[in-house]
């Protein structure tokens, strides 16, 4: 399942184009692909050095914050993403280069009330008014990530 946003950057020459994200329930940040983030600007922002543990392997990674996401005409600021420094990553069984697939996280959907219903095959999602802020502590200096999903 997918959700459509649009990112907020002052000095992004896209800001305001839609931006289609993977919803990961199981990923505690958002990662945005190294090409998305050249081409919105965000590759320039202050960034904390880190890696991205997963099914390919270690992968260097920078941890950013952006100026916003606007999803279902809400407004969330200050937002902490993973941008992996590689535009591919390897399959280690395939051998094959595959891009690194942009992921929603529990950092985003946490504003969010939301449920999957599975026999309609649909994502519903409602304005949180109360929010439980995420904990954006990089307490190693790694994120360890499951087949695509995140972890602490």
């Amino acid at each position: 399942m997918t959700v459509t946003l649009q990112t907020i950057h002052e000095s992004s020459p896209v800001d305001g184009t839609d931006l289609q994200l993977i919803i990961d329930t199981g990923a505690h940040l958002t990662v945005l692909s190294r090409a998305t983030a050249i081409m919105r600007g965000f590759h320039k922002l202050p960034k904390i050095p880190t890696f991205i543990h997963g099914y390919s392997g270690k992968e260097p990674a920078d941890f950013v914050y952006i100026q916003g996401f606007k999803i279902l005409g809400k407004v969330i600021t200050h937002v902490p993403v993973l941008i992996p420094h590689a535009l591919h990553s390897i399959d280690p069984e395939t051998k094959e280069k595959r891009q690194f697939q942009e992921v929603l996280g529990l950092n985003v959907l946490e504003y969010f009330n939301y449920y999957v219903c599975t026999e309609e095959d649909k994502l519903y999602m409602k304005w949180n008014p109360a929010p439980r802020p995420h904990n954006d502590k990089l307490a190693c200096g790694e994120i360890y990530t499951v087949q695509g999903g995140l972890t602490a």
